[in-house]
């Protein structure tokens, strides 16, 4: 038996994730099992009845009329209604050669080059209903930002092209990072993220939280450009054990010294760009971790999920 996740339950439904969430909270129209990290899986019976209620809801009924109602009935109604049975959608299938990953990446730089907002913005969608958060994150997403930085610095793409980019992203994957603070994760960890006071890149902080949903671990999204005291304040109330930053300037090598100092000896502190802190005491304590790069932070979270 087939499963689908909420973003091809959606496509296939024709009922956005959203609304979807809302059906289950307020009248259990579906209830989906939940995977070992807490994500949603339909059934193919769950994508039926969904298929069919979202056919009534357009013939004009309330889903509080005939969200209980079982597929027998709710069929005999849209037969009744004149409709056999539901408009059926196409399944997007998964992204799987490197081919295909490259012809991706080759669409979206051009799209990119060219100002094509709205092919920016389908190709993106429809890469993130076709791969996990994982793989999104490192298949596309993150050799996407290397080409991009590289050809902003070149003068081939300008910084304006870069934010447009990520625009699109933020809009794309705001409901995996949504639907992430909606699970109810077994995992004891929980990671603060964010990007100290100064720094404004937020691409990163993006693909740390794709790889954190993807692996079940509960997480905060807090931004970037974050002041010490919010960032401390924040953490102690979401009782977070983690904080993974990114940096990339010097300059915030001050402020890292001084989080690890106040950040209470029962956290661990992660840092993607703590090169600047090589000749520091703070990178031979053992709750400090320095993360090399996206696929290092990757095995990291991967042994964290399996605590």
């Amino acid at each position: 038996m087939s499963k689908y996740n909420i973003k091809i339950a959606s496509n296939l439904s024709g009922i956005g994730t959203h609304t979807l969430r809302a059906w289950e909270k307020r009248y259990l129209a579906v209830v989906p099992e939940r995977s070992s990290t807490g994500r949603r899986l339909y059934s193919d019976e769950d994508i039926e009845k969904l298929q069919v209620l979202s056919e009534l809801c357009s013939l004009g009924n309330s889903i509080g009329s005939i969200a209980n109602k079982d597929i027998i009935e709710l069929k005999d109604m849209l037969g009744k209604l004149g409709n056999v049975k539901p408009k059926i959608r196409p399944v997007k299938f998964k992204v799987s050669s490197s081919v295909e990953v490259n012809n991706s990446l080759k669409k979206l730089l051009e799209a990119i080059q060219n100002y094509q907002l709205e092919v920016l913005s389908k190709e993106i969608g429809y890469l993130k209903n076709s791969l996990d958060s994982r793989e999104l994150a490192l298949k596309i997403l993150s050799p996407l930002l290397t080409e991009l930085r590289h050809r902003v610095e070149d003068s081939k793409l300008s910084v304006a092209q870069e934010h447009a980019l990520l625009s699109m992203v933020k809009f794309h994957v705001g409901d995996i990072i949504y639907e992430s603070y909606e699970n109810k994760n077994k995992n004891p960890n929980s990671i603060s993220i964010a990007a100290p006071s100064g720094e404004l890149d937020e691409f990163d902080i993006i693909l740390f939280s794709l790889l954190c949903s993807h692996y079940g671990i509960k997480f905060f999204y807090l931004g970037v450009n974050l002041p010490l005291a919010p960032l401390i304040e924040a953490t102690n109330s979401l009782e977070a054990n983690i904080v993974l930053m990114s940096i990339k300037s010097d300059s915030s090598k001050q402020y890292i010294e001084d989080l690890f100092k106040k950040m209470g000896k029962s956290r661990e502190l992660w840092v993607s760009g703590a090169k600047c802190l090589s000749k520091t005491p703070v990178v031979s304590d053992p709750k400090f971790r320095s993360i090399t790069d996206l696929f290092h932070l990757d095995t990291c979270l991967k042994e964290l999920g399996q605590n």
